[in-house]
């Protein structure tokens, strides 16, 4: 696969949480990535193509395989060190069983955490619960300020989950969240496969989203700084740019199970059609089509590849609409802001979510 550039890989180290979160796509069947399944995920990541690498770890819950981050980790930062690659780790937690032993960790390894929430103590706890239906939220705050008074803030992201029902208060929650005083880094989790995304709903998403955009750019001003995700990595990369033409999908959305199965978004690897989206098993092989594939944006196999993949799923769900407004709107404002404050740019490139 020398012949892919790979900048990213995330790995669902298990499927087993402590959590039960209503909207959750991941079926709880308590699989556990092995070592081996990691180091071939690792070796794939770190000898492909591309300088900058990310290796990103999911669950269920990551942290329930502590064990197994704390042997990856070290590995993945020595390969990296010896092909002379940089690389990031980080991790998206619930960040419910958050301990003494995982913020020294974190810290020690510059680990980058990115934790969900949904908003307001009220509509978190309606969807976020433990698995005996206690309320999460206040553990999660808890932790959160046991963590910003560790590690730097650059380093401390928030998943901020948006699902239709939720969409009417999308603002309200995002400033709940900015009001919380830890984190002012924040990535849009669009949850997939759990509501539909109506035309109402997706409305609401348009203009909520449209304040928030006023909001930023209006804090811009006074110099406070608010930082969206996929404006952040147009800023530090140019990302939203690429996507608006075509990019290979082995750059940025490898997703490998605890199977070893490997697919283009953690969604389609727990639908039941899901044969039809996994494109190999990092064990053995990928699809031969993946196996030789060189991309090229002129040809017309490159640019027809992500289309014919997603087809099946975007002809019977919208959630791909409501992304492509957050993603173009997020662009424009990157245009803009690119152009009033330099001081802005500089930092957004420190501060992303993984």
């Amino acid at each position: 696969m020398n012949n892919k550039k790979i900048n990213k890989i995330k790995l669902t180290l298990t499927t087993k949480c402590d959590s039960s979160c209503q909207y959750c796509f991941v079926k709880k069947t308590n699989e556990r990535m092995s070592y081996i399944i990691a180091k071939k995920s690792i070796d794939l990541l770190i000898n492909a193509r591309g300088k900058n690498k990310l290796l990103a770890l999911y669950g269920g819950e990551p942290f329930l395989e502590f064990d197994l981050i704390k042997k990856i980790v070290p590995y993945a930062e020595k390969l990296a060190r010896g092909k002379k690659k940089n690389l990031t780790v980080s991790i998206c937690t619930n960040l419910t069983i958050l301990s003494k032993k995982h913020i020294h960790f974190i810290k020690e390894n510059n680990i980058k955490i990115t934790v969900s929430l949904v908003g307001t103590p009220k509509l978190h706890n309606k969807y976020r619960l433990f698995r005996n239906k206690n309320k999460t939220y206040e553990k999660v705050l808890q932790n959160l300020k046991k963590l910003s008074d560790n590690i730097p803030a650059q380093n401390i992201g928030i998943s901020f989950v948006i699902i239709p029902s939720t969409s009417s208060v999308i603002y309200k929650n995002f400033t709940h969240i900015l009001n919380l005083g830890i984190s002012n880094n924040i990535n849009f989790e669009i949850i997939q496969d759990f509501e539909e995304w109506r035309k109402d709903s997706r409305l609401n998403f348009t203009n909520n989203f449209k304040k928030i955009i006023k909001k930023i750019l209006h804090e811009i001003d006074y110099n406070n700084f608010i930082f969206i995700n996929p404006i952040n990595w147009e800023l530090a990369k140019g990302l939203l740019t690429q996507r608006l033409f075509t990019y290979c999908p082995f750059n940025y959305l490898l997703e490998v199970y605890p199977s070893g199965d490997t697919a283009f978004s953690p969604f389609l690897l727990n639908r039941e059609d899901k044969d039809h989206f996994t494109i190999g098993n990092i064990s053995h092989d990928f699809q031969k089509k993946y196996q030789r594939c060189r991309f090229n944006k002129k040809t017309k196999k490159c640019l027809a590849c992500q289309d014919n993949y997603l087809k099946p799923i975007h002809s019977i769900d919208k959630t791909h609409l409501v992304r492509k407004y957050y993603h173009s709107a997020s662009l424009e404002a990157a245009k803009i802001i690119n152009n009033k404050n330099k001081k802005y740019v500089t930092y957004a490139k420190k501060y992303l979510c993984y």
